[in-house]
């Protein structure tokens, strides 16, 4: 038996016009996406999944602009956004800025392969940055099935607390999704260690979206991340493109067994259901 899923990672460039309107970033990004979905389709992707804030990278976000900011679910980038999911027949899962529910939140929006909205992840962990603009961060860790698995979405700053995934995976998530505008600060070196552990530990396949470098300039390990691509619950990559803008495609079986022989009990045990039996809850500050 098995549970075959065709992911597809999309990476724009991470620029847009200079001296541009808000309405004109975000019609930018339509069309940088646009090509990507298709592409994905024509693969036969069954999700794609962009950077976050996908379509507002570049519009300021200050506490004096955030009527530059559509609301997620009703503006105009959402529908054209759910006319992409449908006209394509596959999840698309698009991180936006914007008003939610009367608060101003960094979001992601899961659309169906019909373009129906059927779930709506909030970041929790917010910079002070964010806070500083008037953002309002999650409080819940949320998934969502569907017709081929269970996932979950954490953003950016949500890596750093091990917490997110773990709440994710006890959830049930198969398949978490990282979108970021990740800086590698401290080095390339230093995130990869953390994506491969936070997957190997909660026993998920972990996609990473980012930024591809600016147009007609190289990777440096100090500005967007890039490097988008899919890592198995081994630590293991399944996918990796690279830095370069594009698409990232790559299929997994998600009830490819996971044993790690003797973690615990029996060389015959399942890893997610030995770590879950395994764990101490009552002595977690």
């Amino acid at each position: 038996m098995s549970r075959m899923v065709r992911i597809s990672l999309g990476q724009e460039p991470n620029g847009w016009p200079e001296d541009a309107s808000p309405g004109e970033i975000r019609r930018h990004h339509h069309r940088q996406m646009e090509p990507l979905i298709a592409q994905a389709g024509a693969e036969k992707a069954d999700v794609i999944c962009f950077c976050e804030n996908a379509f507002g990278h570049g519009i300021e976000a200050t506490l004096e602009n955030r009527d530059a900011y559509e609301d997620v679910l009703e503006g105009p980038d959402m529908q054209w956004a759910a006319r992409q999911a449908a006209a394509h027949d596959l999840y698309v899962i698009m991180p936006t800025v914007g008003h939610h529910n009367g608060k101003f939140q960094n979001v992601a929006v899961i659309l169906d392969r019909k373009g129906k909205t059927i779930g709506v992840f909030e970041k929790v962990h917010l910079t002070q940055g964010e806070r500083d603009c008037g953002k309002i961060g999650g409080d819940t860790w949320p998934v969502v099935d569907l017709d081929f698995g269970r996932i979950g979405i954490m953003f950016c700053h949500d890596m750093h607390f091990p917490e997110s995934a773990r709440c994710l995976a006890l959830n049930g998530a198969e398949i978490i999704f990282w979108p970021t505008h990740y800086a590698g600060l401290w080095g390339d070196d230093y995130i990869m260690a953390l994506l491969r552990a936070t997957a190997i530990h909660n026993g998920v396949y972990l996609a990473s979206i980012s930024l591809g470098p600016e147009p007609g300039q190289p990777w440096v390990s100090n500005r967007a991340r890039s490097r988008r691509g899919l890592i198995g619950p081994r630590g293991e990559w399944r996918v990796s493109a690279g830095f370069p803008p594009g698409l990232a495609n790559g299929s997994i079986d998600l009830d490819e067994r996971l044993d790690r022989p003797w973690f615990s009990g029996s060389a015959n045990d399942d890893y997610r259901e030995s770590y879950r039996a395994d764990r101490r809850p009552d002595t977690y500050g």
